[in-house]
């Protein structure tokens, strides 16, 4: 089938330097470029409009970015395909999208990120946690790159578990760096650094920046287009998932995966 086709990939971090391809290094991009032509899926990048949906920093993991290209490639044998040749990337779903479809333009982003508890107020936190919902400025909490700071997040949560401070925050688009830049702020309020007003005069665009957290902890669970999913072969999952075909279930095979790579702590792991 000629066309257009969006597949949902995870990826550990630790293994690339960043996700967007780069001259010389390996990234997640590269390596799914390079899978791409060897199984005759794609003459070039230009080409073939490849195009990935978010960006991640060296270090932070992905569960459920998205990338688009077009291909005449088999649609039930492209995962099994990438997958053969792929290292450190996992592709698990597909649909067919319009040629129109960028992958840029998504109708949500997820982030989490797991936090070492070191004797923070997580309630303290949470409160801190809501202060960023709703339309800010997050010029003090990005790097702006010229692009207008002044954004919205749909929540941010902050929970125990497993031993870890776990933070889960989605809106439909984020700056650079603003999720750990966020929890960055979050960790210094929960141990008496940052006070609340601080942050509040923060996102008002006045005082200063708090820090940017560890890339190593951050997690691009999912970015949302409201996509009509094919996931892969369930002689492909594990069997805990196999009769599975939710998304989430999914995605949360891979975050354990990539979470013992990256040793974070077992008790975590849900």
């Amino acid at each position: 089938m000629s066309g257009r086709v969006a597949v949902k990939f995870a990826y550990e971090g630790a293994e690339f330097m960043g996700s967007q391809r780069q001259p010389r290094v390996r990234t997640a991009e590269s390596e799914l470029l390079s899978a791409l032509a060897k199984i005759g899926a794609i003459h070039s990048a230009g080409e073939n409009r490849f195009r990935v949906a978010s960006r991640t920093d060296r270090g932070v993991s992905a569960l459920g970015n998205v990338f688009a290209v077009d291909t005449d490639f088999r649609r039930q044998e492209l995962l099994s395909a990438l997958n053969a040749i792929c290292q450190d990337v996992y592709c698990y779903a597909y649909a067919e999208v319009p040629d129109s479809f960028s992958p840029r333009r998504a109708k949500g982003r997820w982030y989490q990120y797991h936090l070492s508890y070191r004797g923070q107020d997580v309630e303290l936190m949470r409160r801190c946690a809501a202060e960023f919902q709703g339309e800010h400025e997050f010029r003090l909490f990005c790097k702006p790159d010229g692009k207008v700071t002044k954004r919205s997040l749909d929540s941010v949560e902050v929970r125990m578990e497993g031993g870890m401070i776990v933070i889960d925050l989605k809106a439909r688009e984020f700056l650079r760096n603003m999720v750990r830049r966020i929890v960055s702020a979050l960790d210094q309020v929960g141990r008496g650094r940052v006070s609340l007003d601080e942050v509040r005069s923060a996102l008002q665009g006045e005082g200063r920046s708090m820090g940017l957290a560890e890339p190593e902890g951050l997690f691009l669970m999912d970015v949302d287009h409201g996509l009509d999913l094919v996931y892969g072969p369930l002689g492909q999952m594990p069997e805990k998932v196999e009769q599975a075909r939710d998304g989430a279930l999914v995605r949360l095979h891979y975050l354990e995966l990539l979470q013992e790579k990256t040793h974070l702590a077992a008790s975590s792991l849900k």
